[in-house]
């Protein structure tokens, strides 16, 4: 691919980039104006023929790199909706896939992908994109690694809870398992009000 050919397609990204951005349900509203700022900050990179010809091979790279950061990192329909385009629009991208990670590793690169999957798997799983790409059997285990990650996040804050107390050694990760079941809104699936409190209290009351 020539330099040209190059940045014509990460220019033809930036455009898919911006307009599922800009009708995005999923990025939050404070979020929105850094990507639509770094989609502009790019097309001026290589829009600009005074900065085209500065520009060399790795510079060019870091520039698709930066763009893709989000759409590699992310497990949500809209991620899927944006490898979609692509596919569609034949650019020769190469995506990170973070279920096939999961697939591959038994568990989730990050709490973040945790709750991305968590969230949105239901949704997922009857789409095409996802049904082209994994097969049935692969289909259950991710389920099945879903459903281990939430049994175990959840063990973890019922310890915490009869005990009274954070162990030192998991002070992180109860704090990743608090964001999980707060962002995914699961506990009043196995919680009462009370004892969601007590948890926010213990938390507080954490010594170093």
């Amino acid at each position: 691919m020539t330099k040209i050919e190059n940045i014509e397609k990460i220019l033809k990204t930036v455009e898919i980039h911006e307009r599922i951005v800009r009708k995005s349900t999923e990025i939050d509203n404070e979020t929105k104006p850094y990507f639509l700022e770094l989609s502009k900050f790019t097309k001026d990179c290589l829009s600009d023929e005074s900065k085209i010809g500065k520009l060399n091979s790795y510079q060019i790279k870091s520039l698709e790199k930066e763009l893709l950061i989000y759409w590699n990192e992310t497990i949500s329909l809209e991620t899927e909706k944006f490898w979609t385009e692509i596919l569609n629009e034949k650019l020769n991208i190469k995506r990170k896939e973070p279920l096939k990670f999961a697939l591959d590793k038994n568990r989730f690169r990050n709490v973040e992908q945790g709750i991305e999957a968590r969230k949105y798997w239901n949704e997922l799983k009857k789409i095409k994109s996802i049904n082209d790409k994994f097969s049935k059997t692969e289909i259950e285990k991710i389920e099945k690694i879903i459903a281990e990650d939430e049994n175990k996040r959840i063990g973890i804050l019922k310890k915490c809870l009869a005990k009274k107390v954070i162990p030192k050694s998991h002070y992180l990760k109860f704090g990743e398992c608090m964001a999980y079941f707060t962002n995914c809104r699961l506990f009043n699936k196995y919680m009462t009000e009370k004892e969601v409190d007590e948890l926010h209290e213990i938390w507080r009351n954490f010594k170093s």
